[in-house]
């Protein structure tokens, strides 16, 4: 039964929290006046992640990062290609790097509930998805999905709580599931 439930919470997961690199580069690119050579070096990066190449992605963006280790951009991008490669440990800690130099980074956020979820860190993605609550983003998504994981922990009471919520916000997996179970 909790195997049902957990294929369920990560296919909600996976269509609401994948952020996209394309609109993450244009606003991070459209901050950046002056672009540093590890700025340039991370356009290289998301020019060959686009194509899918995320090992060679990997090695261009941690190139980047040897120039300034403190490029969330590539951080964000170097977790994203090493989730597409389902190193989910690493793209772990590329994503607790960037939250530790800028907490309320919100793309980080939205990531690493994701692969948190793939890594079973149940606890840690509800944290995520309340935080992305609480900064108001992603409300329908986040209540629907931390939901579904508040029922894997059996916490029933909040999971009903989450899917109405969501549900009401538009989300259409959570009000079929509030329906079917609370």
């Amino acid at each position: 039964m909790k195997i049902y439930h957990f294929i369920i919470a990560t296919s909600l997961a996976i269509p609401s929290l994948i952020f996209s690199p394309n609109a993450e580069a244009h606003k991070h690119f459209n901050k950046v006046k002056n672009i540093s050579s590890s700025e340039k070096i991370t356009g290289n990066g998301y020019e060959i992640l686009k194509e899918k190449n995320y090992i060679h992605a990997s090695e261009k963006l941690s190139e980047a990062l040897k120039i300034n280790p403190k490029n969330k951009f590539a951080l964000l991008l170097r977790a994203y290609s090493k989730k597409e490669l389902k190193d989910y440990r690493s793209a772990l800690k590329d994503l607790n790097t960037i939250l530790k130099i800028d907490s309320e980074y919100n793309a980080a956020v939205a990531l690493r509930a994701w692969v948190n979820i793939k890594l079973r860190n149940y606890t840690e993605a509800i944290d995520d998805y309340s935080k992305l609550i609480a900064y108001d983003l992603m409300l329908k998504d986040s209540y629907g999905n931390r939901g579904f994981l508040k029922e894997i922990m059996n916490d029933n009471e909040g999971a009903c709580s989450d899917w109405q919520k969501g549900g009401l916000l538009g989300n259409k997996k959570a009000s079929l599931a509030f329906e079917n179970h609370c």
